[in-house]
């Protein structure tokens, strides 16, 4: 389900204009009110139905900024949207905890607002660990972070870091102080890097000592970036940002070498590589686990006819096997088959998911010249506990074959 915004804005001209943000941006759904009365309406209907508030301070029936206090008193990470920069003014809301303070200057500055908003719904799945021993620093820092609305780790030292990391290898982003007992930041940094590439996990030092040189011998160590105490607010959260937005875009370009450059899917070289990983994994944790090899029944000809459409019928099919078995491993193999990968699951389902996979592949179809075109799929199947995926993949192409002497449309198992 979609997450639900409030914007609270009596200018017609900016509703208008976050209106066609949000549809755009099609992640959200949100409600648009005029005053502070329908805020509070809408707050008394439904207080916890809100993922974030965006609210100008200069209301009609609220001249001096009383919405804020409303939607932070629901607990909504709320952003200020104002015509007027106010510096004391912006410095005393953000300690009141809003999100961001944003001048309406001209329409970047929407834009902006939407970007946060949507950095705030991925920062929900963005875990951070803090490590300071002092119990105070750690807290005001887990609290800047839980506003922007990450999960946040602590660790009272070297030692419990390294346990954390350990228990929960989706930790994204480590935040370290210099002068800890026994084991230093310094050194802390140097462990991590034993194991953990820049590129895997980011690390920021901190320090309020007066060496100007510790920047240098952080980032020297391992570290991405380094932060002075006492640090202001907005840098804060700058330097996260930056830091998390670099590893999300080398997470991005990996995942792209890893694609089909047409379908989306895994490329066959990456699908070895996570099924040999998969395999060994399940093996090892006693789990059975099964291949499927889904042929395009009669692609070759169709292509050779009609083959400005050949594309549109592998995205076609890409899309609805990824739907599909979207809790799995899912490829393209080859110019005509996909594959997938799945475990933890018995024979009879998986031949009841291939069986019903096929059956909705034959509702499909592709229109070539107002003609309605459909195809079909064949499919090998074969669940093992002990064979490699070389094995699974001569089996299954076997069982393909074996389909399609048998006139198509078939899913069969071994």
């Amino acid at each position: 389900m979609a997450e639900r915004l409030l914007f609270v804005e009596d200018s017609t001209l900016v509703l208008k204009v976050m209106r066609r943000l949000v549809a755009e941006a099609g992640d959200f759904e949100a409600d648009f009110v005029e005053s502070y009365a329908q805020a509070e309406q809408k707050l008394t209907e439904n207080p916890q139905k809100y993922f974030a508030a965006v609210v100008d301070l200069n209301l009609p029936d609220a001249p001096k900024g009383e919405v804020v206090d409303l939607t932070l008193s629901a607990k909504i990470p709320t952003m200020v949207l104002t015509a007027t920069f106010d510096e004391k003014r912006k410095e005393a809301l953000l300690k009141k905890g809003i999100v961001d303070y944003v001048v309406k200057e001209n329409r970047y500055s929407y834009g902006y607002a939407m970007k946060l908003i949507n950095r705030l719904q991925r920062n929900h799945q963005i875990k951070i660990m803090v490590v300071d021993d002092s119990r105070v620093a750690r807290k005001q820092a887990a609290l800047l972070l839980n506003k922007y609305q990450f999960q946040v780790v602590e660790a009272d030292g070297a030692k419990s870091a390294i346990k954390a990391l350990i228990a929960q290898p989706d930790i994204k982003l480590v935040i370290t102080d210099y002068h800890m007992p026994e084991v230093d930041g310094f050194e802390l940094v140097k462990l991590i890097r034993g194991k953990y590439d820049k590129q895997d996990l980011t690390i920021i030092g901190l320090s309020g000592e007066g060496d100007a040189s510790l920047s240098a011998k952080f980032i020297k160590n391992g570290a991405n970036d380094f932060l002075r105490k006492p640090f202001n607010q907005e840098e804060f959260y700058c330097r996260i940002m930056h830091n998390i937005e670099s590893l999300e875009a080398i997470a991005t370009i990996r995942d792209s070498a890893n694609r089909d450059y047409l379908t989306g899917l895994y490329n066959r070289q990456y699908f070895y590589q996570i099924c040999d990983s998969k395999i060994t994994q399940c093996q090892q944790q006693q789990t059975n686990y099964a291949l499927a090899i889904i042929e395009i029944d009669n692609f070759k000809t169709f292509n050779n006819v009609y083959s400005e459409y050949g594309d549109a019928v592998l995205i076609k099919f890409a899309e609805q096997l990824q739907k599909k078995f979207s809790g799995y491993i899912t490829a393209r193999l080859n110019s005509s088959q996909l594959v997938v990968f799945l475990w933890g699951i018995s024979l009879d389902e998986c031949d009841k998911k291939m069986n019903e996979f096929r059956e909705q592949i034959k509702k499909t179809f592709i229109e070539i010249e107002n003609v309605k075109k459909y195809l079909t799929v064949s499919i090998g199947l074969c669940l093992s506990e002990e064979n490699g995926l070389r094995q699974l993949l001569e089996i299954c192409g076997g069982l393909i074959a074996r389909a399609q002497n048998a006139g198509n449309d078939l899913v069969l198992y071994d």
